[in-house]
């Protein structure tokens, strides 16, 4: 089996795949808007399983709650405010590092107000050499491997 396996490359920079699953989990949630009883119970229970596949997805832990939140909340953009606000918090208090001083804490935690480079090499650089760099590391992991 492991020589088999050996033998194909993966590539992992699909956005579209959270995309793709937060769909499929509010997709089953309206579908079972439409049902009663033990189907509809089914349906939810459904939904909930797959939430713990974002975990295999790039950005999974972080963007498929944003997601649902606005899902959840469409149409009331206050509480889609608060439910990000809530959401941002919880990951802030998971990935807060104090640093030495508290000068270089507030530093790292604060935006310096100034924009970045604005041209058309920064503009591109993510959408184009981002997953082209990926891409041609799965090519030549692909030819090691062969």
């Amino acid at each position: 089996m492991s020589r088999l396996r050996d033998k194909y490359t993966t590539l992992h920079n699909n956005i579209f795949a959270i995309l793709a699953l937060g769909l499929t989990i509010i997709s089953i949630i309206e579908y079972s808007k439409n049902k009663t009883g033990v189907s509809k119970l089914l349906l939810v229970i459904l939904a909930i399983i797959l939430i713990p596949l974002g975990i295999f997805t790039e950005g999974g832990l972080v963007v498929l709650p944003f997601i649902l939140i606005t899902y959840s909340f469409r149409g009331n953009t206050k509480k889609q405010i608060i439910g990000y606000m809530i959401f941002s918090i919880l990951l802030f208090t998971t990935s807060y590092n104090q640093y030495p001083t508290v000068k270089e804490t507030i530093d790292m935690l604060m935006f310096n107000g100034e924009r970045g480079m604005n041209n058309k090499l920064s503009k591109y650089l993510f959408y184009v050499f981002y997953p082209l760099h990926l891409w041609l590391l799965a090519i030549v992991e692909f030819y090691i491997n062969k």
